[in-house]
């Protein structure tokens, strides 16, 4: 297993998370820390953003993804999936805005099924499919411990739309181990 910047960063925002959470609630540091790991599954910045935007105001309210992500290939599973966003701003704003430059597509709670996949430089609802703006940041987690990482061959596009929802697609992410691949579509409604 290895550490990427991504986990490194992940890690940054949920301490800065739970400390903004402390500093302006009476919630037990079990609390403040599952609103951290919620934020963290969520929009997760990277130092690499091309376009530095402070970091949104906390929401307050209870918003969230709800999503399916669907997987073909050497892998086949479907899984859909609920992730509060409860300290990250309403769902236009969060569209608008990302989190500091980045916007993290919503990843299911599973430790056998996993897709992290962040947009660098994120400017607000539109289609992303310049492999650039991903910087290598796409992986896939199978049940198996395959892990399928983005390749020179991958064909990638994220959609964000103005209210938050949106729809990832991939295809050829490959597993060099084991010379096997992954296609696959994520959707999303955020409310």
């Amino acid at each position: 297993m290895h550490l990427s910047t991504r986990a490194v960063v992940a890690l940054s925002l949920a301490c800065c998370i739970v400390a903004v959470s402390a500093c302006g609630s009476s919630s037990t540091a079990t609390g403040s820390t599952a609103t951290a790991a919620n934020a963290t599954n969520a929009a997760v910045p990277t130092s690499q953003a091309a376009s530095p935007t402070s970091a949104p105001a906390a929401g307050g309210g209870t918003h969230q993804f709800k999503a399916t992500l669907t997987v073909t290939g050497a892998v086949k599973k479907t899984v859909d999936f609920t992730q509060p966003l409860t300290a990250l701003p309403p769902c236009a704003t969060l569209a608008q805005t990302g989190f500091s430059g980045t916007w993290s597509i919503p990843q299911p709670n599973s430790s056998d099924f996993k897709l992290n996949w962040n947009v660098d430089g994120y400017k607000g609802p539109g289609t992303y499919a310049d492999a650039s703006a991903y910087d290598n940041s796409v992986e896939f987690d199978g049940a198996n411990g395959e892990e399928f990482d983005q390749v020179d061959a991958s064909v990638l596009s994220v959609t964000i739309n103005a209210d938050g929802s949106g729809t990832a697609t991939f295809q050829k992410l490959q597993d060099q181990m084991m010379d096997k691949s992954v296609n696959g579509t994520e959707t999303w409604t955020c409310s």
